[in-house]
């Protein structure tokens, strides 16, 4: 039968076998002092009893006990009571403890009892460790503590890795920082002794005095106090939550930055903000959300929906009022009240709303623009707006027929979330459709310099005419198209948002036509507040 492999190659495997063998001679372990020594078959297997300030050398590493059983014909040996492994010309490592079992063939030495290891840079306290003088890794499957400048880790098993700075811990991992300054609790952890940076690899829970921390793969570097947390990562204390892909904190400057489906709470506030950045200062508890953000308020028990480019919050410069910034592409959503702007600002400490950029407010069948708007808030409820420079409110009486408010300036006020009134300044005009029961009976047109209309359930009630007017009541049969509406009308309601999904479409304005363009990137010119709005206060 034919042999499977050529007798040659079978020739060159044993002699490059048997050299191998030959290069990897083991390397004697040496007695170099003992204060006595005893020899008697009697002794544990035959072994070497000594006793006194024993030495051992192997190589570099130096052995020193206080006893031992020497086991020469087996290159191995057992050590007593302040056990001492180092090596000559390295200080990186140095390892203590009450019992030494060597093996010089293996070069592994088996430490048990209050073991301790030190290197330049940790320490680690153990019971038992086994470690690998020839490659200088040591492991423990029993509990350890590794201590640091500022850190104390413990878990159940540990893997020391001298020459790669890193320790490995697995099961009941925790992390004890500058004194209760913070504690990490975790399954699986790599720790960089050179950086003392710590690799979490599971599941991991962050706790100090106010904060907490989840995540399930990330790093934290205890020096300069900066981490990243991925992973289904959450960060929370007693007045907000985030929730992220990923979390970026560094705790000196107190910043943080979360990226992708992130979720931030203001539990005090009711308040949530979706986006995919969101970046927070906490010593001036500054907030910045973009890509696709989103605040969700719960106002009158009603939820209110507001999406634009970019949302920012922080204090103003007396650091005593908060003020709210949404910009660029900005709507609103609730379910009696919607908005179409370019730009918000809001300031707690006047709790005026500004809408810059061409805005349309819908207020139940209301449709209002103007170049600019304010709303004044009070008690968390619009308690009445203020438009500038071409004010126009139009509501839809049917789908032909629409009553139309139009001044340069007007004051609207509202009461129990309805108009109660509106204040008209400077070439007021007015165009509505009086109804009875069997429908509308005509059109009434005016234009007067100051009108007040009242209301009631949203409809025009009665007009009072603070200054001379000129008006008439046409038959609707003999009024014309350009009778029934002012010059600048045009019926926003294909840009109303209808759903709170609505406010992440953008649609242009195309002036006098009922279409428009939708896209997530179109803007409006942003406008600035007229230096004459002050008038109306």
């Amino acid at each position: 039968m034919n042999s499977f492999l050529p007798k040659s190659l079978i020739v060159f495997c044993f002699v490059f076998i048997a050299h191998l063998a030959f290069s990897q001679e083991k390397s004697k372990v040496e007695l170099l002092h003992a204060n006595s020594i005893k020899s008697d078959k009697n002794i544990k297997q035959g072994a070497r009893r000594l006793i006194g300030n024993v030495k051992f050398k192997q190589d570099s590493t130096i052995m020193e006990c206080d006893s031992a059983y020497f086991f020469s014909e087996k290159n191995m040996f057992e050590a007593y009571s302040n056990v001492h492994l180092y090596k000559q010309g390295d200080n990186n490592i140095d390892v203590k403890s009450e019992f030494l079992r060597h093996n010089g063939n293996l070069k592994m030495a088996y430490f048990r009892n209050d073991v301790v290891l030190r290197d330049t840079q940790v320490v680690l306290y153990t019971d038992s460790l086994d470690y690998d003088i020839k490659q200088d890794i040591g492991y423990y499957l029993y509990g350890g503590t590794i201590v640091d400048s500022a850190t104390t880790l413990t878990s159940k098993k540990g893997h020391y890795f001298q020459h790669r700075n890193t320790i490995y811990f697995k099961d009941n991992v925790v992390v004890h920082h500058n004194n209760g300054e913070f504690e990490m609790y975790t399954d699986t952890l790599k720790y960089n002794t050179l950086s003392e940076t710590s690799f979490f690899l599971g599941p991991t829970e962050f706790y100090n005095d106010t904060n907490y921390m989840y995540a399930e793969f990330g790093w934290y570097n205890t020096v300069i106090n900066t981490s990243m947390f991925k992973k289904n990562a959450l960060y929370t204390n007693p007045k907000q939550s985030i929730e992220a892909d990923s979390i970026y904190y560094d705790r000196q400057a107190e910043h943080g930055i979360a990226y992708s489906n992130v979720i931030a709470v203001d539990t005090a506030e009711q308040v949530t903000i979706k986006g995919n950045y969101l970046e927070l200062f906490q010593k001036t508890e500054q907030i910045l959300v973009t890509d696709s953000a989103l605040l969700i308020a719960i106002l009158e028990g009603d939820s209110l929906f507001l999406h634009a480019d970019t949302l920012f919050s922080a204090y103003d410069t007396s650091g005593i009022h908060r003020t709210f910034k949404a910009y660029h592409h900005t709507k609103i959503f609730k379910s009696n009240f919607q908005v179409k702007t370019d730009s918000l600002f809001f300031s707690m400490e006047d709790s005026i709303v500004e809408f810059h950029g061409s805005p349309i407010l819908w207020a139940e069948q209301n449709q209002i623009t103007a170049e600019y708007i304010e709303g004044f808030v009070k008690n968390d409820k619009l308690d009445h707006f203020k438009l500038y420079n071409g004010g126009l409110i139009i509501s839809e009486e049917d789908t032909v027929h629409y009553n139309q408010i139009k001044g340069k300036e007007m004051i609207g006020y509202l009461k129990n979330n309805q108009l109660s009134k509106i204040d008209v300044f400077k070439k007021s005009e007015t165009i509505y459709f009086p109804v009875n029961e069997d429908g509308i009976i005509g059109i009434n047109k005016s234009t007067s310099s100051d009108i007040t209309l009242m209301f009631k359930q949203n409809k025009i009630d009665r007009i009072v005419y603070r200054t001379k007017y000129v008006g008439q009541m046409l038959p609707i049969d003999d009024a014309s198209p350009a009778d029934m509406k002012v010059r600048e009308f045009n019926w926003f309601d294909y840009l109303r948002p209808k759903s709170s999904m609505d406010v992440f479409l953008w649609q242009q304005i195309i002036e006098n036509k009922g279409s428009s363009k939708t896209n997530r990137t179109g803007s409006l010119k942003n406008t600035k507040p007229p230096k004459a709005r002050k008038e109306l206060d």
